[in-house]
């Protein structure tokens, strides 16, 4: 009846809801085999494209969590690529036992040009004076006072929640990895450096 006219078209969900609706089908797929005891995939076949890999690929590495897999699905979506072991094991601060697990496995295909790295401290984004974070992040003051607001109204989690929040591009998430660090809020005032 629709081709008549006589209903109206339905409207095609876009792309990103599509894409949604798939990630959670993959995800009650996943839980659904663990609970039916139905094993990954063959581990010592396993190869994972780490910018191309989909939730379930992923949730096939040992000792993957929801959470892990979830945040390497936003970066990737935010448009965020990983080039070394090194920043994917501490985005998700592994320990060496998974990291040994992991490595194996993990691929490293770039998506376009790389972003070059400098070495530079640690920043914790949510510990951070407003001279550190401008001095570690190269941010404007403006971006720092939206930042420092942020920061708040709640502790960033990851660098996805991060990207989210400040609505940063992938290529200003792309050269903290490494840099920046997300560590518990610190309880108390911060009192100035030499007050005793």
């Amino acid at each position: 009846m629709e081709a008549t006219g006589q209903l109206p078209k339905k409207q095609e969900a876009s792309g990103r809801s599509r894409r949604i609706k798939l990630q959670e089908i993959e995800k009650e797929l996943i839980a659904l085999k663990k609970k039916q005891g139905v094993s990954n995939s063959n581990l010592a076949s396993l190869q994972i494209d780490v910018n191309r890999a989909n939730f379930s690929d992923w949730q096939k590495l040992p000792k993957c969590s929801e959470n892990m897999a979830e945040l390497m699905i936003k970066l990737q979506q935010g448009g965020v690529q990983l080039s070394c072991e090194e920043e994917l094991f501490q985005l998700l601060e592994l320990p060496n036992h998974l990291k040994e697990q992991w490595s194996p496995h993990l691929i490293f295909r770039w998506y376009g040009d790389p972003v070059p790295k400098a070495d530079t401290p640690i920043v914790d984004i949510n510990n951070a004076t407003s001279t550190e974070l401008k001095n570690g992040l190269k941010f404007n003051e403006k971006d720092i006072q939206t930042l420092l607001k942020e920061r708040q109204r709640r502790p960033f989690k990851n660098l996805a929640d991060f990207q989210e929040r400040l609505l940063l591009p992938a290529s200003i998430i792309e050269n903290l990895i490494g840099k920046v660090r997300f560590g518990l809020k610190k309880s108390g005032p911060v009192l100035p450096s030499g007050w005793k």
